[in-house]
């Protein structure tokens, strides 16, 4: 190993151990201050009132409860920050919330960064651990640390779905971790079904039919009620990233058939992307995991921890991929609506152009450091 590879994986390991710490030594205002209240406010209404999970003047009333009268303001939201995920997350996050705002919150960042380690690690294999380095030391893995969302569940899922990939029941039923964020797999989900991998999609729709069963027995009709209040997450002013964005500008009759049309425009380009490498198992499979998250109807800086996730799949990502990403990802979290889909265009079309093999023309040398 060279000097300056060796110090880069000293100093990618120092941040990762920083990433690790923060959530034992942050303040509790900076838990209130990501979206584990919102994830606090879902438990607390699923255990004791789940008829009501998507009940906006509810969920104010709790969430005030859960931050102790602070106030989250959401872009048009009635003043509170709402809760938008499928129902079974509020069931996986009452544990947490059993445990208090503080508390709960903290092991809630914990358990999605460990979540998302153990991804990356069963994503590399048969790579060493180190292989996850620049992935989990990235800028989006401080983005999801610093929101406290559950991309490492999602991270987990397909991480083991890749490892268990000769035994396609398993690996179906591992891909029922990403319908904890069912906005980011559609794109993994048609390619799966034009490519008829049928014993895949089966155990997929196993797992998601477990899923639905654990909350429908506490209320059948919250399908009907998500999609009705997930409706409200794509507002013009939000850091979304997603091309199907660029519809919130135009006039609202025209909105949502533009924002299906730019969805599925983008979807087909991600398919003949991966379809490119449909001999290379790992450059496709990075092409489909990053592809979604712009394909997606709705996706926020955040969701970039996919990108990394499939860039260490991929595993041939070079130095200046990585630092491509996190700048990426910074100026998606920090720039103004609508500079974010611009950014998350170049970032995660990069990817995918570089892991289709049509940008190959710089070949650096092999000083170059490698994710490898």
């Amino acid at each position: 190993m060279s000097r300056w590879r060796w110090r880069g994986s000293v100093a990618m390991l120092a941040i990762c151990v920083g990433f690790v710490i923060y959530p034992l030594i942050e303040t509790s205002g900076d838990v209130i201050n990501s979206d584990w209240p919102v994830f606090a406010t879902g438990a607390r209404i699923i255990t004791s009132s789940p008829g009501h999970l998507y009940d906006l003047d509810l969920q104010r009333r709790v969430e005030t409860e859960v931050t102790g009268g602070r106030v989250l303001v959401s872009l048009g939201v009635k003043g509170v920050l709402p809760f938008l995920a499928p129902a079974w997350v509020a069931l996986v996050a009452a544990p947490f919330e059993l445990l208090g705002t503080d508390l709960g919150g903290r092991l809630w960042i914990l358990f999605g960064l460990v979540c998302l380690a153990a991804g990356l690690l069963l994503a590399v294999r048969p790579r060493p651990p180190s292989a996850i380095l620049p992935a989990f030391a990235s800028v989006p893995t401080a983005l999801l640390l610093v929101n406290a969302q559950l991309h490492g569940l999602v991270a987990l899922g397909v991480g083991a779905a890749i490892a268990l990939w000769s035994r396609p029941y398993l690996a179906g039923l591992a891909l029922g971790l990403t319908l904890m964020k069912p906005n980011l797999v559609v794109t993994l989900g048609v390619a799966l079904v034009l490519a008829r991998r049928w014993k895949v999609l089966a155990g997929w729709a196993a797992a998601g039919a477990i899923l639905w069963t654990s909350t429908a027995v506490l209320n059948p009709r919250w399908a009907l009620e998500w999609f009705s209040a997930a409706g409200s997450a794509v507002q013009r002013g939000e850091h979304e990233i997603d091309l199907a964005h660029l519809g919130v500008f135009l006039p609202t009759a025209l909105r949502t058939p533009v924002e299906i049309l730019l969805s599925l425009a983008t979807t087909v380009a991600i398919l003949l992307l991966a379809r490119r490498r449909r001999d290379d198992f790992q450059a496709a499979a990075a092409i489909l995991v990053a592809g979604s998250v712009v394909a997606a109807l709705h996706a926020l800086p955040t969701d970039l921890v996919m990108v990394a996730v499939a860039m260490a799949i991929w595993g041939r990502a070079q130095w200046y991929d990585w630092l491509l990403l996190s700048i990426g990802a910074a100026a998606c979290a920090l720039s103004p609506d609508p500079a974010p889909v611009i950014a998350g265009l170049l970032v995660v079309g990069w990817v995918c152009l570089r892991a289709a093999g049509v940008v190959s023309w710089w070949r650096p040398g092999p000083e170059a450091w490698s994710a490898r």
